[in-house]
């Protein structure tokens, strides 16, 4: 191999340098692609949807969260009612019991203070 190397090492050099001309020529005269003025306008237009897209997506988001506040205190108030609603219930049931234990006079009483007759 070092031998071949040795005895063919200007050809070998003017195969590479031949490649690297050939390459460097092919790039220097093909044409680079310009963009239009059509397509720089059209570009333009995209970016300015994206924009208001980008905009309106950041409005929609603002608004997600307030609603998302607004159910929040919707929930607090819904959970407050339903202990307030469990206390009321509690209340019956106590009464209820107490009316079950009691005798006649104790029912009596509490039913002419209740409905007053």
């Amino acid at each position: 191999m070092k031998e071949f190397l040795i005895k063919n090492w200007k050809n070998i050099t003017l195969t590479i340098l031949g490649v690297i001309f050939v390459y460097l020529l092919v790039r220097v005269f093909t044409p680079t692609p310009n963009i239009s003025e059509l397509n720089k306008y059209k570009l333009e237009q995209i970016d300015k949807k994206i924009k208001e897209i980008k905009n309106l997506q950041k409005n929609l988001n603002d608004s997600i969260y307030l609603y998302q506040h607004k159910i929040d205190k919707i929930d607090t108030k819904i959970s407050h009612i339903k202990f307030e609603k469990k206390e009321v219930n509690n209340f019956y049931i106590q009464k209820k019991e107490e009316i079950k234990n009691a005798d006649k006079k104790k029912i009596d009483s509490l039913l002419r203070s209740r409905y007053n007759f």
